[in-house]
Parts: C-alpha cells; sequence; structure tokens
C-alpha cells in the first residue's frame, strides 16, 4: 500500500509541477566548409539560418554555429551554438550536443542558455533532440522534446 501511495505521488508531482512542449527546426543548406582527414574524420564547421515552432504556438528563425566532428568507425560528435527570435522578437539562445553513431541521424541535447522578453522563463530548460538530415547536406529536420519542471512554468 506504501508502494501505491508514492507511485501516485511520484505521478501526481509530474503533472503539477511540470510539462512539456515540442520545438522542431527545420533548416536548409547554409555555409558548409568541411575538412577531410582520410581514414580518420571528417570535420565540418557551419553557419545555418533556420525557421522553428513550438507546441506553446510560437515560431520564427534560428541561426547557428557549430562543428560537426565524423570520426572514421567510431561514432560523431556535434556542438552547436544558437540564437533564436521569435515574431515579437523574443531572444534565446541554445547549445546543442550530440553524440551519436552515424551522421545522417542522432539523438542529442538541447539546453536554453540565456533569454530575454518570454524566454528568460526558459533559461536552463533541457531537451532531447532527434535530427535527420536529407542527402548530401540538403538540409535537416530536429525534433525536441522539452520540460519545464516547477521553477520555469509558462
Amino acid at each position: 500500500m506504501k508502494n501505491i501511495i508514492t507511485i501516485m505521488f511520484l505521478f501526481l508531482s509530474k503533472i503539477l509541477y511540470s510539462y512539456d512542449f515540442e520545438f522542431e527546426i527545420l533548416s536548409h543548406e547554409g555555409d558548409v566548409r568541411i575538412v577531410e582527414l582520410p581514414n580518420l574524420l571528417i570535420y565540418r564547421q557551419f553557419q545555418i539560418k533556420s525557421n522553428w515552432k513550438d507546441t506553446l504556438g510560437d515560431w520564427g528563425i534560428v541561426e547557428c554555429t557549430g562543428t560537426h566532428t565524423l570520426y572514421k568507425r567510431k561514432g560523431t560528435i556535434l556542438k552547436n551554438y544558437c540564437k533564436g527570435t521569435n515574431a515579437e522578437d523574443d531572444d534565446f539562445w541554445l547549445i546543442m550536443n550530440r553524440k551519436s553513431d552515424n551522421f545522417d541521424s542522432g539523438i542529442g541535447e538541447i539546453e536554453y542558455v540565456e533569454g530575454n522578453g518570454k524566454f528568460k522563463k526558459y533559461i536552463g530548460t533541457k531537451c532531447i533532440y532527434a535530427v535527420s538530415y536529407l542527402k548530401k547536406g540538403k538540409g535537416s529536420f530536429i525534433k525536441a522534446k522539452c520540460n519545464f519542471g516547477k521553477k520555469n512554468k509558462i
């Protein structure tokens, strides 16, 4: 009986004090520079401007600069730094990290590290994201699931 009460308490507190929203980014080709070290790695530096939307009804533009290193036979590491702006000119800044087995798809983490206007309360929010790329780097689709805890309730 005690275990049932504990489980119910945890479930209800999750509902009462946090909730999820989704965040999507649809990008197209950007400025990409590639260096390949044969039999070792492929290194990409990029700067991309994309559109985003979330399930809270907001949308806008996000600009990202980052690096992506694909170690042959070992996996991939990606690090992005992004600035987003919504239709009301509120801004947010993200850091995206990903380690996965290949370039074409993978799962990573997004963290809201700064914000103004409505995004000030997003600071510290972390999201899990999945990414898929079009062939030959012609674009990508990112879908993230984010959770607001009690401290940053919208």
